[in-house]
């Protein structure tokens, strides 16, 4: 987000120059690199080393190969089938390529993301066993929720341990399981243990939904079955975006959620600073069947990290959701709006937009008004960086404010009606 006051003019003059290159098609030397024999690869799931013999190493910060960098691309795969993949490498001063003829194919599975991986019910309780399923991925096909065959075997009229599995194809025939463990309580019965026995443990189901809200907006569930993990998520940001984290609870005993944002990876005991700013801590109690939320607006763009805990009387971990969060400016205006401010003789207009990659400037213009003056040019003007609109009392304004461009072309506009 970004607040452009008056007639403040930015020109950015970008210089670019561009530079050809291209990648020796002809010969390689063996001694650096040897070229594996390769006839099948896994869509969307290979490196540059299932292509070479040599052990190229690779982190976020780039790859290396005997401590020296190396620079490689590989062609786009976009689709199944034989196709031509192209490895361009530029290592010590020298580059290379290589085109390998092979098969792309489709060996991951799909996977159902559930909202739960374990609920407890009462006799004769019904169950919608669809509404558990939040989402189905996959690498390469478009799934629908609604293609998930689900077997339910259980039996709401007799207590026990029970199984709902759901499964899916992709085209490639891969298939995705999940199963969601249900036990059917009897009447009168608690669902817990004082025994060690893993299968006697305390029944515990925590279940978590978020929502974002502002310019993206987006529900969804957060799985339990990985006790610990991550979700990453690119969103642009609005005037107000706001991140609201549900929280409930089922079982026995007593466990202590809590959610942290931070603008730093976030490690070791987090305590809120005094005066309020990142990092922010909210920590509440569960016993039996409760619930809990959190909300928190951004301001700012930037990359957040969330992080919600669940701890046993004991201070011990036992589940741990990590939200990463890159909150960005849309590259092109999506609103704007115009603030006042009154300061007795007149107004200062100023304005604000979200989004835009290219520099802007502001003009207001009277549009209309009922004021004598009006065809004065002393009714608007630019004073000390400030648009100010000189008013009278008992008349009406409408002024339009513009978002130009460098090239003069109208970016977007607002009208904006004053009665004084």
């Amino acid at each position: 987000m970004r607040k452009w006051i008056g007639w403040i003019i930015f020109f950015v003059v970008v210089i670019g120059l561009a530079v050809g290159g291209f990648f020796l098609a002809t010969s390689f030397d063996v001694d650096t690199f040897q070229f594996k024999e390769v006839e099948i690869l896994d869509y969307d799931d290979f490196t540059i080393n299932d292509l070479v013999e040599q052990d190229i190493i690779c982190n976020d910060k780039g790859c290396k190969f005997k401590d020296k960098d190396v620079i490689f691309t590989i062609s786009d795969v976009k689709e199944l089938g034989k196709q031509d993949v192209v490895l361009k490498i530029e290592y010590d001063g020298e580059k290379f390529e290589k085109t390998f003829h092979v098969d792309v194919v489709d060996q991951k599975n799909p996977e159902i993301i559930l909202s739960n991986s374990a609920i407890i019910v009462d006799l004769n309780e019904d169950i919608d066993a669809s509404s558990y399923i939040t989402e189905v991925k996959d690498n390469y096909d478009t799934l629908n929720v609604e293609d998930i065959s689900i077997e339910n075997n259980v039996d709401l009229k007799n207590p026990g341990d029970y199984e709902i599995v759901y499964t899916i194809k992709d085209s490639s025939n891969n298939e995705g399981k999940a199963v969601l463990k249900v036990k059917v309580k009897g009447k009168n019965e608690v669902v817990s243990s004082d025994s060690d026995d893993d299968t006697n443990q305390e029944v515990v189901n925590f279940s978590w939904s978020y929502e974002i809200s502002g310019l993206y907006s987006e529900k969804g569930s957060m799985n339990q079955d990985n006790h610990y993990s991550s979700i990453e998520k690119n969103i642009e940001v609005g005037w107000d975006s706001t991140f609201k984290i549900d929280s409930s609870f089922v079982g026995n005993g007593n466990y202590t959620i809590r959610y942290v944002v931070s603008k730093n990876k976030i490690t070791g005991d987090i305590l809120s600073p005094i005066g309020g700013g990142l990092p922010v801590s909210k920590t509440d109690q569960f016993t039996n069947q409760d619930s809990s939320s959190f909300v928190y607006t951004f301001s700012e763009e930037g990359t957040y990290y969330v992080l919600i805990t669940i701890m046993d009387k004991d201070k011990n971990t036992v589940l741990e959701k990590e939200l990463i969060l890159h909150l960005s400016s849309p590259s092109e205006v999506k609103d704007m709006k115009l603030l006042t401010e009154d300061f007795g003789e007149y107004l200062t207009i100023d304005c604000e937009f979200i989004g835009g990659s290219e520099e802007l400037y502001f003009v207001a213009i009277l549009n209309d008004s009922n004021d004598p003056r009006a065809l004065s040019d002393e009714i608007i003007t630019s004073d000390n960086n400030e648009i100010r609109l000189y008013y009278t009392a008992g008349y009406y304004y409408e002024i339009k404010g513009v978002l130009v461009n460098r090239n003069e072309d109208i970016v977007m506009s607002k009208t904006l009606k004053i009665q004084k």
